[in-house]
């Protein structure tokens, strides 16, 4: 497929009025994390639900190898555009996230790659909508799958992106305001996925750092890389 104009999602959304602030601007998606033991920003499918309200923007919900009944709760009360599996979901699980919901489903993809991982085209086959590549960092707490502020190898981003063209495919991992054009320049994705990058602190959204991301957008051309 022909990539397509750039999109951008604003992920680890913690409170309304953190999701408020994406309301009315260039951000396609708000991403909210949900009961993911990785992630310091997670939240309850009811407090999803709060934080969906208040943003006029589609929601990605991220999850962690969701059960079946978290999966049905999360379409029920928080309506998202797109479930995205954030860990290390085996192909089945993938199927059957795909036909347990109408909404678009998608997958996370991990450098560097760990063993479990199956390549992005299998993925696609199993019935991801969309793909996310995305760093992880190992500690003493486990795997974090995204969220960490690690910028991603770009190069082999690239490479892996030059190699999967049935679906969009997204970047991750490390992106801000001071990075954005070289990232997108690289990598030529279908869209950006940020976190980290517009926040003060872990979970709490920066109305300066959002803003500077906002600009820095806005002088992207539609296709990737600076405008002039």
């Amino acid at each position: 497929m022909t990539r397509q104009a750039l999109e951008l999602k604003v992920c680890g959304t913690t409170s309304p009025a953190d999701a408020a602030m994406l309301n009315g601007t260039a951000v396609r998606w708000c991403g909210i994390v949900v009961e993911a033991d990785f992630s310091p920003r997670s939240l309850s499918v009811e407090q999803a639900a709060c934080v969906r309200a208040a943003t006029d923007r589609d929601v990605v919900v991220l999850l962690c190898d969701p059960a079946p009944s978290l999966v049905a709760a999360v379409v029920e009360h928080v309506r998202p555009f797109a479930i995205q599996l954030q860990c290390a979901e085996s192909l089945a699980e993938v199927a059957r996230v795909r036909a347990a919901v109408d909404c678009e489903v998608w997958k996370a993809v991990h450098l560097p790659v760990v063993a479990s991982q199956a390549s992005p085209a299998a993925y696609v086959r199993a019935g991801a909508d969309r793909l996310v590549l995305d760093s992880q960092v190992a500690g003493e707490a486990g795997v974090r799958f995204g969220g960490t502020g690690r910028v991603g190898d770009w190069g082999r981003m690239a490479d892996w992106m030059a190699g999967i063209r049935e679906v969009p495919v997204m970047l991750a991992g490390g992106i801000h305001a001071g990075n954005l054009h070289e990232a997108v320049r690289q990598t030529g994705p279908d869209g950006v996925d940020l976190c980290s990058g517009v926040e003060r602190q872990v979970g709490h959204r920066d109305p300066k750092r959002l803003a500077e991301l906002l600009a820095a957008w806005s002088a992207l051309e539609p296709n990737g890389g600076p405008a002039g």
